[in-house]
């Protein structure tokens, strides 16, 4: 090696070398070290409060995370509280519509029935006046005879009510 032999040459070289970095060495130990070593502290001060501000911000952010999904949760089930009365209502609207429009149903067939029975008892009365002038008619007429007014009573009274079983029949 040829770098090796030359070494005595360069020995105050070395020397110089050695004492100039010893004396830059003292020199940053002395002077710059300090500020740098200073300033990396602080900066590591930072970082740990930075650190321990972001812990606290994330904890703080979970806690109104979980108080957001409670608040959520709580909103939710009044919803669905809600519903269930907007539906039970609708459900007792429903039944006392249905009640109410039976109600009435059986009103309007009550009333119809009476309004036949009426009607029907309004044409058997027409009818029994038709039979019984017809009935007094034709009898005086195949009789031809006078009666007396007990008489056409009795034979009207009767052709009446035939008449009248009749169409009950039917």
């Amino acid at each position: 090696m040829p770098q090796l032999e030359q070494v005595s040459v360069f020995s105050s070289l070395i020397f110089w070398s050695i004492v100039s970095f010893a004396l830059l060495l003292f020199l940053l130990k002395k002077y710059a070290f300090p500020p740098i070593l200073q300033m990396l502290e602080e900066r590591q001060k930072k970082i740990s409060g930075d650190i321990q501000n972001a812990e606290a911000m994330r904890a703080e952010a979970e806690k109104i995370k979980k108080e957001f999904e409670d608040q959520l949760q709580t909103a939710h089930d009044k919803a669905n509280t809600i519903v269930q009365l907007a539906h039970d209502e609708s459900r007792k609207l429903q039944e006392k519509t249905l009640n109410e429009t039976q109600a009435k149903v059986r009103q309007m067939q009550k009333e119809a029935e009476h309004e036949i029975r009426v009607a029907r008892d309004k044409l058997m009365g027409e009818i029994r006046q038709y039979v019984s002038v017809l009935t007094i008619a034709s009898t005086e007429k195949i009789l031809r005879r006078t009666m007396q007014d007990d008489d056409k009573k009795r034979l009207v009274d009767e052709s009446i009510d035939e008449v009248v079983r009749n169409l009950e029949k039917n």
